[in-house]
């Protein structure tokens, strides 16, 4: 066993690699996590999703609620750390620690000092407290080391918005990130996303006929979710509930997409032509509170060969800025089928 700081002296002296397991900790400061972690994470990613065993916890003063529940929500900012980085550690914990009023100064004081409020913490600044409960740490710990999967810290109990896609393509050379905040539930969410229909999304609508110009479907499908199959999206069957995620396979750069139709995830697992682009998106709306969902969505691209490569990167850059704005009116297409569709309703009881 071997442990170092990553942000002291010994920082980058072990290769990741060379271990077996690798545990990752870190303290929340202002709702983030230190540059040194995230740089570390970010320049050890492909050893990490590699390693035999990996872990990740944080300290935080809002890691102290008292049911599954409760704690499971106070995992924001672990969740929103490790999507980012698009890592999916297989043990998952957080902690509260010490509350060192008197080292802070005047600022971090009162900051910390409204954070514990909140929690229900102490909030007399003439005192230090230590509220880590050891007896978690000590299980977590064990359970790290003897792999226990019955584990409360087993990290596949904890919903984030990219296990799917880590676990399908972990690898990638593009990858688009954008959120929405939508005022249904997740239910209504998921009905909205395979309802949406092209008069939701008007400039994707427009932004797709610009790219198919000359092109005309034989059939114009009624919802996003027809056109996408017909397109040759397939289906990627996901373990979290509240999920949706496709994939895609074509040469994207050609007039006409080159699609390479798969039937299934294995068949879109196992394909490996070099000269072709592998694409998956996923919309994930797990995250609901104070009667919002927020419904994030992020689409990663892997081409298989180096020409395929060379050829999708020129692509990328003439058209990258129009897949996101198209990606971003889905969105919005999502956020207006979910409130026409509860209006609709609310308008059939009456």
């Amino acid at each position: 066993m071997y442990i170092w700081s990553i942000s002291g002296a010994s920082a980058g002296l072990v290769e990741v690699r060379n271990f077996d397991a690798v545990l990752v900790g870190s303290p929340v400061y202002m709702g983030g996590y230190p540059r040194a972690v995230r740089q570390f994470v970010r320049e050890n990613h492909s050893e990490l999703i590699n390693v035999g065993s990996s872990g990740f916890f944080s300290t935080c003063l809002t890691a102290t609620p008292g049911t599954r529940e409760t704690y499971l929500e106070s995992l924001g900012p672990v969740r929103r750390f490790l999507d980012e980085a698009a890592w999916t550690p297989e043990w998952i914990a957080s902690f509260p620690g010490a509350l060192n009023y008197r080292e802070y100064n005047p600022l971090v004081q009162w900051i910390m000092k409204r954070i514990s409020q909140k929690g229900g913490g102490p909030t007399a600044t003439d005192k230090d407290y230590e509220l880590t409960r050891w007896d978690e740490v000590e299980r977590f710990a064990q359970d790290f080391d003897e792999g226990n999967v019955r584990s409360p810290f087993f990290g596949e109990l904890v919903s984030l918005s990219t296990r799917t896609l880590n676990s399908l393509m972990p690898h990638f050379e593009e990858r688009i990130v954008q959120e929405i905040a939508v005022p249904a539930t997740p239910e209504e969410v998921r009905a909205a996303v395979e309802q949406m229909e092209p008069i939701d999304m008007p400039l994707a609508e427009i932004l797709a006929r610009i790219r198919n110009l000359g092109q005309r479907n034989a059939e114009e499908p009624t919802t996003f979710r027809e056109a996408a199959m017909a397109f040759g999206m397939v289906p990627l069957k996901t373990d979290q509930a509240h999920e949706i995620a496709g994939g895609l396979i074509g040469q994207f750069w050609k007039r006409d997409f080159g699609i390479r139709r798969v039937r299934n995830l294995e068949e879109f697992r196992e394909f490996a032509d070099p000269a072709y682009t592998k694409a998956i998106t996923n919309f994930w709306f797990d995250d609901f509170r104070d009667g919002k969902t927020l419904v994030r969505t992020e689409t990663r691209v892997h081409s298989l060969g180096p020409v395929a490569r060379r050829r999708f990167r020129f692509y990328w850059t003439v058209a990258g800025a129009g897949i996101r704005l198209y990606m971003a009116s889905m969105l919005r297409g999502i956020r207006k089928c979910a409130i026409r569709r509860r209006l609709e309703h609310r308008t059939v009881a009456v």
